[in-house]
């Protein structure tokens, strides 16, 4: 190992501030949540806005590693399961399991239940997709063809177990907020050690994810990119995606919130990085180093 660092940061123009990026995000986020929007609506907001999606980091105890590639995955295919895909997928990891988490929306205007107050039939359907899915991962099969479509590094899957993480949000607050019946079985409609239920009203941004961009599989490991957030910085901690995702370049011209100036900039280093995480002479990193 080289004890010396193999890496040059530039200082370039600086990117937007996180209370900025913030404030802007939530604006359009209320907004859109106002209007009782479609469900394509929701997701084309949240692929250009992954960090308000949950399960980036580990459940329970949150895990000090990024998620794979720091991406989220958007319509994630399971090979062979004629189902309804998954909206988005993160791959996360801790020191001992890794987790596909598998993301489930719905529109926000669905109700959970009916005036009697038994579980809605839309909602019954969505927890159908998610057990599915359980199935689909219980097949030994299945996960070979899964670590290889999605590159799943050798180094992750070698050393942790692999367990299932899979989060639906649906529904508003203000359905069972104020009604306590409502609100009691709500909280055991969901219970399993492998599920999550949420409502829109827990989605916000998560400014440890100010640097996670939104991707489609290609196979064997292979990535387009889909979007990139203002915040998206370079350095030699994530420059090893750079290796697996393509079309990261086009998605910066259109990242909104970025002045022209930081955005000639990026586009200008992005080779840089990319050349030095291909020589492989990784030396010593500082976690602090991004430009």
């Amino acid at each position: 190992m080289t004890l010396e660092r193999t890496y040059v940061i530039s200082r370039g123009p600086a990117p937007p501030s996180a209370n900025d990026y913030s404030d802007y995000a939530n604006s359009q986020w209320q907004s859109l949540l106002n209007k009782s929007p479609a469900e394509s609506e929701v997701q084309a907001f949240l692929e250009h806005n992954p960090a308000y999606l949950p399960g980036a980091w580990t459940p329970g105890t949150k895990s000090g590693h990024y998620p794979l590639h720091c991406a989220v995955i958007a319509q994630p295919l399971l090979p062979g399961l004629r189902s309804k895909r998954p909206d988005f997928m993160w791959i996360a990891m801790h020191s001992l399991e890794w987790y596909p988490t598998l993301i489930e929306i719905e529109a926000p205007s669905k109700r959970l239940f009916t005036r009697s107050g038994t579980p809605r039939a839309d909602f019954t359907q969505a927890r159908n997709q998610l057990a599915e899915w359980r199935t689909w991962f219980a097949d030994p099969s299945n996960v070979q063809v899964f670590t290889e479509s999605y590159g799943i590094p050798y180094a992750i899957r070698s050393a942790r177990q692999m367990r299932l993480h899979m989060v639906l949000v649906y529904g508003r607050r203000d359905e069972f907020d104020n009604d306590p019946r409502l609100a009691k079985q709500r909280a055991s409609l969901m219970t399993g050690a492998d599920e999550e239920l949420m409502s829109y009203d827990r989605l916000a941004v998560d400014r440890e994810l100010g640097n996670a961009i939104t991707v489609r599989a290609d196979g064997n490991g292979r990535y387009k990119t889909v979007a990139v957030p203002p915040l998206f910085h370079l350095g030699p901690n994530l420059a090893e995606r750079l290796l697996s995702i393509d079309d990261l370049d086009a998605a910066l011209r259109e990242t909104p919130l970025m002045s022209e100036e930081r955005r000639a900039f990026l586009l200008s280093r992005l080779p840089y990085w990319r050349s030095w995480a291909q020589g492989g002479a990784r030396g010593i990193v500082n976690t602090g180093d991004w430009e």
